[in-house]
């Protein structure tokens, strides 16, 4: 009997000592999760000691450049520039800039395009974004020479006309496509205005649809068919300019919403565009007296621009003003200093580059703007840089 006893506790220890270790054996899936867990904990940890040692190792000039999305569309002698020249390298070399925007102006044939980008990204440290206006409809840079074989696509309102998902993915697909080929990586699309006032004559058929619902499940769709495609997209104009009767490109425009009545429709393609991560928000020139009250334009306002939109809506990425030569904002003495204080990360399209720039630099070197406060922006753009994969080709 005493023998059994001993038998029985002896089963028992390696039973139990057999079940232990089975317990300690971790599934395969479970060993790839943790492996995959690993894998982007790693990834982000590099991507954070390369983001940290580079704004480490810039000047405050060089960090203010970054915030500036230039155009250079004509030059002296107000001839169409479709070439690399001296007077946009020595520019270039004053002002290390962030971005370049091209416009019809700017584009000839597809090899002509193709060598102009090489050249502006061959001539800068930092690699550029280069963005475009390409909607579709009537906002077709592309098109405008005539001697590029491109996709002819129809407005917005068309393809919101559809209620077709579907059909807004594959025309930015096809935008997409077009881009990458060229050499750009930003289009300044889609527009997420909400088209509801039949008078509104700048926005009217850019917009998908009077419903904000409809018109959120296709700029949705636009920017995942640009995605598709590496081009990152810019959702604009932000608060909404599809209430307006004005063109902020004239003069100011006026949405005289209320913040709540704003949330309830315009913003409504804003925030589905953030949710599914869009890397560009730009800020119109639409003044809201009933929703903020520094009588500023959007892409100038505090209340707007960090309040609303970066701490409210919380937006993590990069807001990038309307064009600052706009005639709703070329009245005040620095437009682009004003909006970079206010909240913007990039200002596109400076009325006086040089002015701007100096200014800029000479606010952080004199505390007026942090030096903290500048290397948020410069990581959030060198973040999507980053991402995108621009620096992996970099040797400097």
């Amino acid at each position: 009997m005493k023998k059994m006893g001993i038998f029985i506790l002896l089963f028992f220890c390696i039973s139990m000592g057999f079940l232990g270790c089975k317990q300690q054996e971790k599934p395969i899936e479970q060993i790839e999760e943790i492996k995959e867990v690993e894998e982007v904990s790693s990834a982000a940890e590099k991507k954070e000691t390369f983001l940290n040692q580079k704004i480490a190792s810039m000047t405050i000039e060089q960090k203010v450049g970054q915030l500036f999305f230039c155009a250079f569309r004509r030059d002296s002698n107000n001839v169409p520039i479709t070439m690399w020249n001296e007077t946009i390298e020595n520019m270039m070399q004053q002002y290390p800039i962030g971005g370049v925007v091209l416009f019809g102006e700017n584009i000839d044939t597809a090899e002509q395009t193709k060598q102009l980008i090489a050249d502006f990204q061959s001539h800068t440290e930092i690699p550029l974004f280069i963005g475009i206006d390409e909607e579709g409809g009537r906002v077709s840079r592309l098109h405008a020479s005539g001697n590029l074989e491109v996709v002819k696509v129809p407005a917005a309102q068309k393809i919101g006309d559809t209620k077709d998902t579907n059909v807004a993915y594959d025309m930015a697909s096809e935008i997409g496509k077009e881009l990458y080929f060229l050499g750009f990586n930003v289009d300044f699309a889609p527009v997420a205005d909400v088209n509801t006032n039949p008078n509104n004559t700048v926005i009217g058929d850019r917009a998908f649809a009077s419903d904000p619902i409809e018109a959120g499940e296709m700029v949705v769709a636009f920017i995942h068919g640009l995605h598709a495609n590496q081009i990152s997209a810019c959702v604009k104009h932000f608060p909404g300019h599809g209430d307006t009767t004005e063109d902020s490109h004239k003069g100011m425009a006026v949405a005289k919403r209320t913040l709540e009545e704003m949330e309830q429709t315009e913003w409504l393609p804003f925030k589905k565009a953030m949710e599914q991560g869009v890397e560009f928000v730009m800020a119109g020139h639409i003044t809201t007296p009933n929703a903020t009250t520094d009588d500023f334009p959007a892409s100038l306002s505090y209340e707007m621009l960090t309040e609303q939109l970066r701490n409210h809506l919380n937006f993590q990425g990069i807001i990038i003003t309307d064009a600052l030569d706009m005639g709703a904002v070329t009245q005040y003495e620095d437009a682009s200093f004003m909006a970079i204080k206010a909240g913007a990360d990039m200002a596109l399209m400076p009325f006086e580059l040089e002015k701007s720039y100096n200014n800029l630099c000479n606010a952080v070197k004199e505390g007026e703007i942090s030096e903290q406060e500048l290397d948020k922006k410069v990581k959030r753009i060198l973040s999507l840089k980053y991402d995108k994969g621009y620096f992996e080709n970099v040797t400097n």
